[in-house]
């Protein structure tokens, strides 16, 4: 089964090509049929042919659906979708992490402490001089990825 890309294809370069023809012919015959007088179709033959009201009827319309739906509709479908102002999930969605209750945001006793040796050669393990250097790494460290509560940030940056 061939794989479903948009690189394209000889079929798709077929109708590609055709559609380009297609319209382009039938954009062509709207405009004679926009422009032309009806005296000339008379001539050829061609006596049923609509109103010249719908060649620019026709087109107004869907300009004037287009820059409603630009204007009104989509924006309005994105107002809708979001939540209110006073909302909390402005500020905070669904998978950030809880507070936790007894260490700040703010302080380095989030970042963790020395753990154990994961080494799978004991002989090659490095533990001591990883143990010596702990106090560093744990202060240099970059914190995890996490929201942060508006709280806690409002009182680190007004209250202190």
């Amino acid at each position: 089964m061939p794989e479903h890309t948009p690189a394209p294809t000889p079929s798709r370069a077929v109708y590609g090509f055709a559609m380009y023809l297609s319209f382009r012919s039938f954009f062509i015959l709207y405009l004679v049929w926009a422009v032309i007088p009806d005296e000339w179709f008379k001539l050829v033959g061609i006596t049923c042919l609509p109103q010249r009201y719908w060649a620019v009827t026709v087109p107004v319309f869907l300009l004037t659906v287009l820059a409603i739906f630009a204007f009104f509709i989509y924006p309005s479908l994105g107002l809708l979708m979001t939540p209110n102002v006073d909302d909390l999930r402005t500020i905070r969605d669904t998978t950030s992490t809880k507070k936790r209750k007894s260490k700040s945001f703010f302080s380095m006793q989030n970042y963790g402490t020395c753990g154990e040796c994961s080494c799978v050669n004991k002989e090659s393990c490095l533990k001591d001089d990883y143990q010596k250097n702990c106090g560093d790494y744990v202060v240099k460290a970059i914190p995890v990825l996490q929201d942060l509560p508006i709280w806690e940030v409002s009182d680190h940056l007004y209250f202190k």
